[in-house]
């Protein structure tokens, strides 16, 4: 254990606290809280259920545009129309299997396949599908009634495409419905029941749609935010213990150099400032550390609250400038708004990474160890001289060296 004693705080009194900038939106932005990672990891969706469920509508699809060909009101007597139908009825099988393969979790929450524009792709496939069997019916009468379908892919479109290719979606929907409508018109049908008919046809097509695409956005919204909530030390805004462990594996599993520093630092006599001088003034207190912590770091780095007056701060950086840090963090002041300063601590564990490339147990069970490592630093730190840091070296595998 090496230990370091340094300058005393500076004389300037801190001023221009902004509790606004303290936010967990650092490490966010710099990519190391992966929102997507950490809702598939929460989210207890029947995920497969959902894919077999979407493949056997698909084999459905098949089989009635099967059943086409054998219905004199389908495609007999005519090739091309037999030849629509029997296609359609044939690349339902390799597609529903693909779909039983594709991850639709990701999908939900991102508009984004794991397979590079699948599930664009999947949705055009359908609509067209069904159009032109649609048009290869000879009976127009039976056709309109089966645009239904066109709600089934809508409800798929609502949930896993973005918005502009619902938008093209509902508008092909649209016109091949209208344009049965006015095709059953032509072939003798009433006016009155093929625009009844048509206009239901048009609600139950685009209402299904909308309804489902503004649950579905409005039930990603609240997640959204209670996730950052679950996430947030709401008096500092910094990430809290669990935002820190999952940004900080992302951090480590990510190439950003290979040497890392965990921080963990706290307030000197923190319970004497609130016995004192009251909860309001050490609440101001730590917003001041927390802001004090921010702004000393550069990303990427993840900085915490973890709690009390306990922060920290996961870092890819070497000795030297983990104690640059340290300096930078000591020796700003803490104003408790009577003429006095507090003080922080830090105890630093820093050392090397085995990989380049490790996995989130990996990085977990380093993480763990560090913390171990810098909370005894931190110990020895204060039982020392308060308002100090020391550093404590780690081996690759992030135990402390002999």
């Amino acid at each position: 254990m090496e230990e370091t004693i340094g300058r005393p705080p500076s004389s300037t009194p801190f001023s221009g606290f902004a509790r606004d900038s303290i936010t967990a939106e650092i490490a966010r932005r710099s990519g190391l809280y992966d929102e997507t990672l950490d809702v598939l990891r929460q989210l207890r969706l029947r995920e497969r259920h959902i894919r077999y469920t979407i493949a056997g509508l698909v084999l459905i699809f098949g089989v009635v545009a099967a059943l086409g060909l054998f219905t004199p009101s389908g495609g007999q007597g005519s090739l091309w129309r037999s030849l629509v139908l029997g296609t359609a009825a044939a690349t339902t099988v390799p597609t529903a299997i693909a779909v039983s393969r594709v991850h639709l979790g990701v999908m939900w929450w991102t508009k984004k396949s794991h397979v590079r524009g699948f599930n664009n792709a999947f949705v055009a496939y359908a609509d067209i599908g069904v159009a032109a069997c649609l048009f290869a019916v000879t009976d127009p009468r039976l056709a309109l009634y089966f645009s239904a379908l066109f709600a089934v892919i809508g409800s798929y479109s609502a949930h896993f495409v973005r918005a502009r290719v619902v938008y093209v979606h509902l508008a092909l929907a649209s016109a091949v419905t209208c344009t049965l409508g006015v095709l059953a018109w032509l072939d003798g049908t009433a006016p009155v029941p093929v625009l009844a008919a048509t206009l239901a046809l048009l609600v139950a097509v685009s209402g299904t749609v909308t309804l489902h695409q503004g649950y579905t956005s409005d039930l990603q919204r609240t997640l959204k935010h209670q996730l950052r909530m679950a996430n947030t030390d709401p008096l500092t805004g910094l990430l809290n213990r669990r935002g820190f462990i999952l940004a900080t594996t992302t951090l480590l599993r990510r190439g950003h150099g290979d040497r890392f520093a965990l921080v963990i630092a706290d307030v000197d006599r923190f319970k004497r400032i609130n016995d004192d001088h009251g909860h309001a003034v050490g609440d101001a207190v730590l917003q001041q550390v927390a802001e004090i912590l921010r702004s000393a770091v550069t990303e990427p780095a993840v900085v915490a609250r973890l709690g009390g007056d306990e922060f920290a701060i996961a870092m890819r950086l070497d000795e030297q400038a983990a104690r640059a840090v340290a300096e930078d963090i000591r020796g700003r002041p803490v104003d408790t708004g009577d003429g006095e300063w507090a003080t922080v601590s830090l105890g630093i564990a820093v050392g090397s990474l085995y990989s380049e490339h490790m996995t989130d147990e990996d990085a977990t069970e380093r993480i763990q160890r560090d913390f171990a490592l810098a909370d005894g630093a931190l110990f020895e730190a204060k039982a020392n001289r308060r308002g100090t840091y020391a550093v404590v070296p780690t081996t690759p595998t992030g135990s402390r060296p002999d």
